[in-house]
């Protein structure tokens, strides 16, 4: 497969008409990048304590670590390695520009790198989703409960693995997924619906997680002041759900766009 080349260098895609490519200085979503990093540094210095936290409580206060509490660990290492490769492609100029001002090895680059990424966070997020549905059931012994549990998990188990193998084995050879020299444009699937599906499941079980532990809450012996403050407390998870919302309103309109590198870094928000 043939490629444009602009200035003497390889790009995947020709600048619009009268556009002045600039490979030293290319334009760049400024706004996203900083976002980002900021939303990064807060999302990571909130989410460490919370594991310092749990890690203690673990260690020194209960000294037994269950299985829950590896599976924390695990989660916040894949979505804190995620995270980094993330604000790797934007540090290096890869994501947040217009996918004709980088040139084709670094679209191939950045490619690989959202590639690992995708495959890293999906273990990451079913491993957090299921350490819920581990405290939740211990909630309650009540049969109808543990199985609306168990549901939970094996459906958000079920939907992400079928997510990932989709990613994984996408094109054909499956070095065409990032190798962009091996993708002829007929050699892989239709990849945008996939991440769609990724990001409607995260939203579906994040509203699942949610309604579980209220007919537990509703049935509590205390106040209606008390209920409302633990349905408040659970109710935090709409900050994920919101973040999976604000990635599918995200996605939608840029399936039709082919300037992936500028429009994906919104996505990573």
């Amino acid at each position: 497969m043939s490629f444009p080349t602009v200035q003497g260098i390889e790009v995947l895609l020709e600048p619009p008409e009268n556009y002045h490519v600039n490979f030293t200085h290319p334009f760049k979503d400024t706004a996203t990048i900083s976002s980002s990093y900021w939303a990064f540094g807060i999302e990571f210095s909130v989410a460490l304590l919370f594991l310092l936290q749990r890690v203690y409580t673990a260690t020194v206060i209960v000294r037994q670590w269950r299985t829950d509490d590896f599976m924390i660990l695990a989660a916040w290492l894949l979505t804190t390695v995620a995270q980094c490769l993330i604000l790797l492609c934007l540090f290096h100029g890869v994501l947040g520009v217009h996918i004709w001002e980088i040139s084709l090895e670094d679209a191939i680059w950045e490619t690989t790198l959202i590639h690992a990424t995708t495959l890293t966070v999906i273990p990451g997020t079913v491993l957090a989703k299921l350490v819920l549905c581990i405290f939740y059931y211990r909630l309650s012994p009540i049969v109808w409960y543990r199985y609306a549990i168990i549901t939970t998990s094996v459906i958000t188990i079920a939907a992400f693995t079928a997510v990932w193998f989709a990613v994984q084995f996408a094109c054909s050879p499956i070095s065409a997924a990032w190798n962009l020299r091996l993708y002829t444009g007929t050699n892989c699937i239709d990849r945008p619906p996939v991440y769609m599906l990724q990001a409607i499941m995260g939203g579906v079980t994040d509203v699942m997680l949610m309604a579980l532990p209220l007919p537990i809450i509703l049935r509590l012996q205390m106040s209606w002041k008390h209920k409302t403050a633990l349905i408040a407390w659970f109710g935090t998870g709409l900050i994920t759900l919101g973040a999976a919302v604000a990635r599918l309103v995200i996605l939608i309109p840029s399936l039709k766009n082919s300037d992936t590198t500028f429009v994906l870094a919104q996505g990573t928000l």
